[in-house]
């Protein structure tokens, strides 16, 4: 069975932080490494900087946490990224402490000038909306590239607030909710699971089609029941992750629950040398077998191709280790 890939169109991302000033309860962190919001792992600045330096992977580069902007060094990792790419892109809350002098931040923010792009999201629970329409505009105003300025479709997002900021013309968006349902199914897998609150929002060219596939590959990260295939798999993955474990990852369902197991390598290894599994600077991608079901995130970045099961010492011959 194959998916769709973005061919030789890596994906880069450092997770500075996995910490958050939020507690969404649909977050897709939200069990990882027992409570992320507890997780005390950042990223080693110096350590990733050397990295990229050596080995650069893509032309941009993603940052996003847990809230990267709360991480101590924040300031310093932005700028070393900016000196080695010609576009960095921010998710952000536009939340927490970083932000409290909007006037300071903000002044920050033009500095970095045009390379920095800011990728925003809103959590109802958690900020006024009235504010998160302020500083959009502010940002715009200020020349800025704001790009994504979207809420989760949740429980969380009231009607009204859904209009408010519809009507703001800040070019908001409603993003899918994926995960799962208050009855314990993954959604969505038809056109029922969309929130027909807002149906001006929605376009069904955005829906994965074959809904059986999404449901029989995926498993989004607050459950851990049915985390495991029935079959080995060979996954092709576009996605180079850096964890603020200092760890390289081939998927998010693996850093999110600090899977380790399936860890490529360390940033420390500057050359790759240790590396686990290879990454093709070619092909731009990893190739590797696996056991996991895929997080909802990772879905159209891989390929899956049945391999059948992979017996313990062939594993352990190909990758010096033992298959668990």
């Amino acid at each position: 069975m194959k998916f769709k890939t973005l061919w030789n169109k890596p994906y880069l991302l450092i997770v500075a932080n996995l910490f958050c000033n939020h507690q969404c309860t649909y977050c897709i962190q939200r069990k990882s490494s027992l409570d992320v919001r507890l997780n005390p792992h950042k990223i080693d600045v110096l350590a990733v900087l050397r990295f990229l330096e050596s080995n650069r992977i893509d032309r941009s580069v993603k940052l996003m946490g847990g809230e990267a902007t709360l991480h101590p060094d924040f300031e310093t990792l932005v700028e070393g990224l900016l000196g080695l790419y010609k576009k960095l892109v921010i998710t952000t809350n536009l939340n927490g402490k970083w932000y409290r002098d909007f006037d300071k931040a903000l002044t920050k923010m033009k500095s970095w000038g045009p390379k920095m792009h800011w990728n925003t999201t809103y959590h109802p629970a958690w900020m006024e909306a009235d504010l998160y329409i302020e500083r959009i505009r502010r940002m715009r105003d200020a020349g800025l590239h704001v790009g994504q300025v979207a809420t989760t479709d949740t429980a969380d997002l009231k009607p009204q607030t859904a209009v408010m900021l519809d009507n703001a013309a800040i070019g908001w968006k409603l993003q899918t909710f994926t995960g799962r349902s208050p009855d314990g199914r993954l959604v969505p897998q038809t056109w029922s699971d969309v929130n027909l609150k807002y149906p001006q929002l929605y376009s069904p060219k955005k829906y994965i089609e074959n809904y059986q596939d999404y449901v029989h590959e995926c498993e989004d990260a607050n459950y851990a029941d049915n985390f495991y295939r029935e079959e080995w798999v060979n996954c092709t993955s576009a996605k180079f992750l850096i964890g603020p474990d200092n760890n390289v990852y081939p998927c998010h369902r693996h850093l999110y629950v600090g899977d380790t197991h399936y860890a490529c390598g360390s940033i420390h290894d500057t050359e790759m040398r240790e590396f686990k599994f290879r990454w093709n600077n070619i092909l731009k991608k990893w190739s590797l077998p696996c056991n996991t079901k895929c997080n909802p995130c990772d879905f159209k970045s891989v390929i899956i191709k049945p391999t059948g099961r992979i017996n313990q010492i062939a594993l352990s011959n190909r990758h010096g280790r033992k298959a668990s």
